[in-house]
């Protein structure tokens, strides 16, 4: 009879043992939006990845911390084996589509990440906007500065019927589409999750 104690015993202990826990991403310098989002992909993307929670054990847990300076990406990742620093990687990306594959890539550098299967999607965005004039190209940002799509051909919408991600409320100066955080957002959950921009599709709204 002890043996099948000591038996349900080591089960539950295993049991209570996730594989790698993720904690809570710190960002600075972005929408405050891009946390939540963030958070999931790193769980969604990846095997044996779970939401980190103080109740249960890990074998690793992973912080991440990201940042934007002068429009690029900084990431790094805190990696733990149980309470002990294990491995910190860090990279810098030039664009949210770059961040993407860079994160893609990640197995290559930290062995206890497998990536879940994820293809790429090309589509244009398009784009609503109150601006009257726009460069031939364009890079796409959020209001903090950070670079989602970098420079890509644009062009007025003639009723192209194409596959694409539609974004309001945009500000366009120059040769910059400015998203608010709400649409900066989603378009950063896109590319995130395999969406790449074949081009920038611009309706004029007034």
């Amino acid at each position: 009879m002890i043996y099948i104690f000591v038996i349900l015993f080591l089960w539950i202990i295993q049991a209570s043992a996730g594989e790698i826990g993720i904690k809570k991403p710190v960002l600075r310098n972005l929408p405050s939006g891009y946390t939540s989002i963030f958070h999931a992909f790193l769980i969604d993307n990846f095997e044996n990845t779970e939401r980190f929670s103080p109740k249960k054990r890990y074998s690793y847990t992973i912080k991440p911390y990201l940042s934007s300076i002068a429009g690029s990406y900084n990431l790094c990742f805190d990696v733990y084996k149980e309470n002990n620093i294990y491995r910190i990687l860090c990279f810098s990306s030039k664009d949210a589509q770059d961040l993407s594959r860079k994160i893609d890539a990640l197995p290559e550098k930290i062995k206890l990440l497998s990536l879940r299967k994820k293809t790429e999607k090309y589509v244009y965005l398009k784009v609503l906007t109150l601006s009257k004039s726009f460069s031939s190209k364009l890079k796409v940002t959020s209001q903090n500065g950070d670079i989602l799509i970098n420079y890509t051909k644009a062009k007025e919408f003639k009723g192209e019927n194409v596959e694409h991600i539609t974004v309001g409320n945009a500000l366009i100066n120059v040769d910059t589409v400015i998203l608010n955080s709400a649409e900066a957002s989603k378009v950063f959950d896109y590319i995130l999750r395999g969406y790449r921009f074949r081009g920038i599709l611009i309706i004029k709204t007034y």
